[in-house]
């Protein structure tokens, strides 16, 4: 282990010291008992000397022996929320092994790619028809779209060392907003709004459905993603204007072969699993329950191998990274640690002298602020989340409000850096862009995200019920 990854390991031990130091007044000694883990956790992940799921299993390991908390430690890997996310990987697992991810690809080149802003067209809305089933952005941005459209990039010429602008530098940067707008729209299509979805029920007592959480974002997240491609081709536009598309789409249709049985099969099961989701209102299925009866029917018809699941390290990784930090926060919340800072704020800061718009334009602007200090959304989510939860519950607001401009800025905020998710390092790591062009492009997109959710999913919000503070 090289000497960086030993002192950032041992910054990830620091809060553990708390542990010498009596309770603060007031706070629950089991809250206590638990924070410097939770902290510890989260600095580690954040430090990244080792992987997400190795830091958790690290901290859930040593809290289960430290403080008799296994129990605790365990907790998480019950929740409905991490096997939503863990399921929806699986289902990832679906769309690659049977090429109907790059299939749906194609059929979008073949109706939209004529020229390169089609082409931009036509990576959106293949983004946006499989990011329902498909939770990691890299997964299905990075690993199933990316590379179909970084060839026909290379195809044409573009390559990040050979004239990046022809059409390469203008696919990777325009994928990155992108899979943050279809990755906002679903609640299945970003591993990272399981952690906000928890912490939204645990702090706040939203009961969110599907239904909900695609109804709530799918018109301001949809009105970004219709103007992506054509806002980035006027201001980064690329030097090849005309496509071939048809052939395109043929040679690449031709090198899948005919639809085989089983991509039929499977078409049609996330038919059924986007419906039962629309439907758990009145059909009383959890939307967990959805995607569990998803994974049985592909098993059950030969779609999915369990053995190609069980050497899937991303399934794995996911189920020991949520389940132990959504675990960590909900005894956080169980044992009253955020009701204890809210009163503390209470004290110390006096709210009566913030509008309510005036606090949530604040704190978005800090959190916005704190992208830059995150590598993962996971883990954005798990340290931000709670503080503006705890500030918003100090100062009254309400918990719509809080949910649905907290949770905005944190998937959109990510576009402000390359690292900030996931998706970003395979987007960004070819060198089609430059760190600069790729952070004052994430800049300008980010605040025209905040604004057209400003000025229209606000009032779209409010025409659904869910937004009081204006």
């Amino acid at each position: 282990m090289d000497t960086k990854r030993i002192v950032k390991m041992i910054i990830g031990f620091l809060p553990l010291l708390l542990l010498l130091m009596d309770p603060p007044s007031g706070m629950n000694p089991k809250a206590w008992g638990l924070f410097p883990f939770y902290a510890g956790a989260i600095l580690m992940v954040m430090l990244q000397p080792v992987g997400e799921a190795t830091a958790l299993l690290i901290f859930l390991g040593l809290y289960a022996v430290m403080q008799k908390g296994h129990a605790v430690a365990l907790s998480g890997f019950s929740l409905t929320m991490t096997w939503l996310v863990v399921g929806a990987y699986i289902i990832a697992q679906a769309f690659s092994d049977t090429n109907l991810g790059k299939r749906i690809a194609f059929w979008m080149i073949r109706i939209f790619g004529r020229s390169s802003l089609g082409l931009g067209y036509a990576a959106a809305f293949s983004d946006f028809i499989i990011a329902p089933v498909t939770p990691s952005n890299a997964a299905r941005t990075g690993g199933i779209i990316y590379p179909i459209f970084r060839s026909i990039a290379e195809a044409l010429g573009s390559t990040p060392e050979n004239n990046p602008r022809g059409i390469g530098a203008y696919l990777s940067i325009l994928l990155y907003v992108i899979t943050m707008c279809t990755g906002i729209t679903f609640l299945t299509g970003y591993a990272a709004n399981t952690v906000a979805w928890a912490l939204a029920d645990q702090m706040l007592g939203l009961k969110i459905s599907w239904l909900q959480w695609t109804t709530a974002f799918i018109v301001p997240a949809g009105i970004v993603l219709l103007l992506a491609p054509w806002v980035m081709h006027k201001i980064y536009k690329p030097t090849i204007g005309k496509i071939d598309n048809i052939r395109i789409a043929k040679e690449g249709l031709d090198a899948i072969g005919p639809m085989s049985g089983k991509e039929k099969i499977l078409l049609c099961l996330f038919v059924l699993a986007i419906i039962g989701w629309a439907t758990t209102s009145y059909t009383g299925l959890n939307s967990t329950g959805v995607i569990l009866g998803f994974i049985a029917l592909t098993l059950m018809t030969g779609v999915l191998k369990w053995q190609n699941v069980a050497n899937n390290p991303k399934v794995w990784s996911t189920l020991m990274w949520y389940g132990g930090i959504l675990g960590l926060a909900g005894a956080m919340n169980k044992f009253g640690f955020f009701k204890w800072m809210a009163a503390q704020l209470q004290v110390w800061v006096d709210f009566s002298s913030f509008s309510h718009i005036g606090l949530l334009l604040f704190l978005v602007f800090m959190g916005s602020a704190c992208r830059y200090l995150f590598v993962s959304c996971g883990a954005y989510m798990a340290s931000v989340l709670p503080v503006q939860f705890t500030i918003g519950l100090a100062a009254g607001l309400p918990a719509w409000d809080m949910f649905l401009v907290f949770l905005m800025c944190g998937v959109m905020g990510a576009l402000l850096t390359h690292y900030a998710n996931a998706a970003g390092p395979a987007l960004f790591g070819p060198g089609y862009v430059s760190v600069q062009r790729w952070c004052g492009i994430g800049l300008f997109f980010t605040l025209m995200s905040y604004v057209i959710f400003a000025i229209v999913g606000v009032p779209y919000w409010v025409a659904l019920g869910l937004f009081t503070s204006l």
